[in-house]
């Protein structure tokens, strides 16, 4: 198995998949919504064949997704950041998710899709969240801010992050912040 060198770790739960089995299973990938899962800006026929993919499941999936960056400000924030500090823009997007419905129907169901994948530079030290965004921080948000008990939808987690030499030219941060990393 290869592995990024940031995740040699002794854990049972970490898999590598194929850089091609990565751009199959994601490029195409249609959420409950019937729109594409991931929505961020990439440039699948850029990403290398030879990019390292590391696989995670359950509560270690769900932890490492604190750590990462939704695509959504100019300067970016983590997902810990956002939840340790409940800043103005945190408090827009529970606003957003709140009155479009997303919330609640995650209080009701779960998560139904706890699935996830990301896009990480070379060595991992930046990462961004490709496919559940908006899932992870209502889930967040219930049980942080609500108390909802997920642990059955944590452990079911999977996450894929691939490792790209050229992050700036697959993922386009210019489209996605307006300016580069």
């Amino acid at each position: 198995m290869k592995l990024c060198p940031k995740l040699l770790l002794d854990h049972p739960d970490i898999f590598s998949m194929t850089a091609n089995e990565f751009i199959i299973k994601w490029q195409t990938a249609i959420n409950y919504l019937g729109l594409r899962s991931v929505g961020i800006n990439v440039r699948w026929d850029k990403i290398s064949l030879n990019s390292v993919v590391n696989q995670f499941s359950g509560k270690n999936a769900w932890n490492k997704l604190y750590t990462f960056t939704p695509p959504w400000f100019k300067t970016p924030k983590t997902f810990q950041y956002l939840i340790d500090n409940k800043d103005s823009d945190y408090q827009q997007i529970v606003t957003e998710e709140t009155s479009n419905g997303k919330i609640e129907y995650y209080r009701k169901n779960g998560l139904m899709e706890p699935f996830f994948c990301a896009f990480a530079n070379k060595d991992g030290s930046f990462v961004l969240l490709g496919d559940g965004n908006h899932r992870f921080l209502d889930c967040l948000h219930l049980i942080h801010e609500k108390n909802v008990n997920l642990k059955s939808d944590i452990d079911r987690s999977t996450l894929d992050i691939i490792y790209l030499d050229n992050f700036n030219f697959v993922t386009e941060p210019v489209n996605i912040w307006g300016s580069s990393i």
